[in-house]
């Protein structure tokens, strides 16, 4: 994981602000397997490492304490209203999500209300979370 991350995380993290859940990798490649997708290491690493959470109100999701795969519970839950296969669901920002798209690693915005379709927003889940994070200090 990129030290710019772990050292935001370090300074900034709050009780509470991630689970820090154990990743069974049996399940996770299960949540792959049901998803036809193979994520992306960045992204991974994050679930190994953090689980679920965030700073700053800003939220990814991960792996719930129970074992729970929340970010496969959250991209199948917008299967239906058309979240294209090959996206997963890390962040649910209400209006739309931030997803991975697992095909080429790169971050995207998707809405089920908008028209644009996937747009394209971070080269990588480092980036993305690197961004989002430092956005989210700014405005503690």
């Amino acid at each position: 994981m990129n030290r710019q991350i772990e050292a935001l995380i370090l300074e900034h993290e709050r009780e509470g602000d991630f689970l820090h859940a154990p990743l069974d990798d049996g399940a996770l490649r299960n949540a792959e397997s049901e998803l036809g997708v193979k994520l992306p290491t960045q992204y991974a690493d994050f679930l190994r490492r953090y689980g679920h959470g965030g700073i700053g109100g800003v939220t990814v999701l991960g792996v719930g304490l129970d074992g729970s795969m929340i970010f496969a519970e959250e991209t199948e839950e917008y299967r239906p209203d058309g979240l294209p296969d090959g996206l997963v669901a890390v962040e649910n920002c209400d209006e739309w999500l931030y997803c991975i798209d697992c095909s080429n690693g790169k971050v995207v915005s998707w809405s089920p209300y908008d028209d644009d379709g996937v747009v394209e927003v971070y080269e990588d889940f480092d980036s993305y979370l690197l961004d989002r994070f430092n956005d989210a200090i700014e405005n503690m």
